[in-house]
């Protein structure tokens, strides 16, 4: 097996085709993780030399194998990890106050108050509207208050 590589290029195109030691892949895996430039490189050669890599004939099935092989517990915690987020009252606020925000942007509240004025202006013509509510009470009182007369 090939060990190394004169240059980053051959040594990821090596990595690719399984052509390392089993201890040089290893390191290379935790480079991977690391080292985002080296992970840019990994990824260019994978692109350049994926002609020569073999394809899957059912990915469907190969994506429902590795999610098969993922321990419960994990696939369990995940799921937990994704509610718990959703249920915190942080959440919900931040949600509301940007919807806030973008309907305040947007003149969404002026629009609502330019026509709810326009509509008590209407009807209130001379008389202030709270003498017209009050006015309204008292005509619905009165016409379910009984009658004391026999």
């Amino acid at each position: 097996m090939k060990d190394t590589g004169n240059t980053p290029e051959e040594m990821w195109k090596a990595y690719i085709r399984g052509e390392l030691s089993p201890e040089r892949a290893e390191k290379l895996d935790q480079l991977l993780q690391d080292d985002d430039a080296m992970f840019q490189v990994y990824m260019t050669e994978l692109m350049a030399n994926q002609d020569e890599l073999p394809s899957l004939l059912d990915e469907e099935r190969f994506a429902n194998d590795v999610l098969s092989a993922l321990p419960a517990q994990a696939r369990s915690h995940a799921n937990k990890e994704h509610r718990k987020r959703w249920q915190n009252p942080l959440v919900h606020y931040v949600i509301a106050a940007s919807i806030t925000l973008l309907l305040l942007g947007g003149g969404v509240f002026d629009l609502l108050s330019a026509g709810a004025n326009a509509a008590v202006q209407r009807q209130a013509g001379d008389t202030p509207l709270s003498d017209q509510l009050m006015q309204r009470a008292t005509n619905w009182m009165e016409k379910i208050k009984p009658s004391d007369t026999p």
